[in-house]
């Protein structure tokens, strides 16, 4: 509801700001410059609160983390976390390869939560941090180029089916003594940035999701 509201506020002041603008040239043309320069006053405080709602409502929202089979939805693009495991090695045979740290296995599952349109994620990004914030980046988990670097903007590159759901297993790298690991994802992006209370806009806490390896969801 929250996300609804944001992006029916921005629709408006966009819709609010192209008239503005319009009737501001129309009165310009007119000979009315001192009331085009009124319009493009107001105009311009507008966005300037807009803008400052944008960051306070940034600012003031909690950071959430959930746990292993609780559900992150951006718009009917549904991830959670559906198992954790670790292991020192990935692979079998001659792709064996071994951590620096200790491969943390994550299964994550996405499912289109829409009721008549297939759709797919767009924009996807995962990251793993510790208590000391640095970010740690997805590696493949099987045994196609194991421990490689992950693009995984083509994990869901196929159009998921209303109710449909799908899981990936994907693999950090971690320190083996790390406090804390949690995922963090984001998804979509470009105008997203410029809705109220969307996680793509400046100063949002991304949700996270906890990594207990001894936790699998039911």
């Amino acid at each position: 509801m929250a996300n609804l509201l944001g992006t029916l506020t921005l629709l408006l002041t966009i819709l609010i700001l192209v008239v503005a603008l319009l009737a501001a040239v129309v009165i310009l043309v007119s000979g009315h410059a001192r009331f085009a320069l009124r319009i493009s006053q107001g105009v311009l405080a507008w966005i300037a609160a807009y803008a400052l709602l944008l960051v306070v409502v940034s600012l003031t929202s909690p950071r959430q983390i959930l746990e292993p089979g609780q559900e992150h939805c951006f718009d009917e693009m549904c991830f959670s976390v559906q198992g954790v495991s670790t292991t020192r090695t990935l692979g079998s045979d001659g792709q064996q390869v071994t951590a620096q740290g200790v491969y943390y296995v994550v299964s994550i599952n996405l499912r289109n939560a829409a009721r008549g349109t297939a759709q797919k994620p767009s924009l996807t990004n995962f990251w793993v941090t510790g208590e000391q914030g640095r970010r740690y980046r997805p590696l493949t988990a099987g045994n196609d180029t194991p421990g490689q670097a992950l693009d995984v903007s083509h994990l869901w590159d196929q159009k998921l089916q209303p109710g449909e759901h799908q899981a990936h297993t994907i693999a950090f790298d971690l320190p083996e003594k790390m406090s804390n690991p949690t995922l963090f994802l984001t998804e979509g992006g470009g105008i997203s940035a410029l809705i109220i209370g969307d996680e793509n806009s400046p100063f949002h806490p991304i949700t996270g999701f906890r990594l207990n390896p001894s936790a699998t969801s039911q």
